[in-house]
């Protein structure tokens, strides 16, 4: 008997493009998709969504038969003194929830700003008010959180551990992004929080930049990473986040980088 075939998702900002929605919606609705992973606006100057843009969205997928599946949220940006970072992290952020609330998205994943500290425990500390602080502002709106895997210097197994342990599954869940495990030689840490994954980040590099590449090619393991999303029994949208190499068509590119998700489940 055939297993069934997961929904499949795409970045909105194939990351980095600045090209508005409703240039990319009919591609990727085109190309196969059947939902997005809203990632417009997640670094750089903070941006803030009103309800009429939220709505504008929601209406755009839904001309094309696709689904705001998760919401990317808004990590920050680096030339922030870092406590006033964190307050906009708060704000954009909140923000964000409420806009996934509208579009129908149900999963904020938070790319928790990077500590200017070596210091384990800091970091730790850091990363759990931050989410702590956004609690309730999701729970009010239906939206979980789940935090996505980083590549920095305390981004380590003992950093995670802490940050997942110090909720509970009904409030901090977890996004695996494949490139970022390469990266950090964490290749097993999809297994580590199986059971609070909420959504997927699948992309490939060569181990030595986040280069986004579609599966195949780099270095990532795929046969390990499929038997594990398998093992786990996620049933969330399996969702790519590419990158649209310059000069490239938009259309075609798409295209493949669905042929490549979908090959992935040839049994299917």
């Amino acid at each position: 008997m055939k297993s069934q075939r997961p929904t499949f998702s795409i970045t909105t900002d194939l990351a980095g493009q600045k090209r508005p929605a409703a240039e990319l919606f009919p591609v990727f609705a085109a190309a196969g998709f059947a939902a997005v992973h809203w990632c417009q606006d997640w670094t750089g100057e903070p941006v803030l969504y009103d309800e009429a843009f939220a709505d504008e969205t929601r209406r755009l997928a839904e001309d094309h038969a696709l689904r705001v599946a998760d919401v990317h949220g808004y990590a920050g940006s680096d030339d922030a003194p870092e406590t006033r970072a964190e307050d906009v992290f708060q704000a954009v952020n909140a923000n964000r929830a409420r806009f996934a609330a509208r579009v129908g998205a149900d999963v904020l994943v938070l790319h928790l700003p990077v500590p200017r500290t070596t210091d384990l425990a800091e970091a730790v500390s850091r990363a759990t008010g931050n989410v702590r602080r956004l609690l309730d502002a999701c729970r009010d709106l239906g939206v979980r959180l789940a935090v996505e895997n980083l590549c920095g210097p305390v981004h380590v197994p003992a950093f995670f551990d802490a940050l997942i342990e110090a909720f509970g599954p009904d409030e901090l869940g977890f996004c695996y992004d494949s490139g970022h495990a390469l990266l950090s030689g964490q290749g097993g840490i999809l297994g580590r929080y199986a059971d609070r994954l909420l959504a997927t980040h699948l992309h490939d590099n060569d181990g030595t930049a986040d280069q986004h590449r579609p599966p195949g090619e780099g270095l990532a393991d795929w046969p390990a990473i499929l038997a594990a999303l398998k093992a786990c029994g996620y049933s969330g949208t399996v969702n790519l986040e590419v990158r649209l190499p310059a000069g490239d068509d938009l259309a075609t590119f798409c295209r493949q980088a669905y042929e490549t998700l979908t090959s992935l489940w040839p049994d299917a």
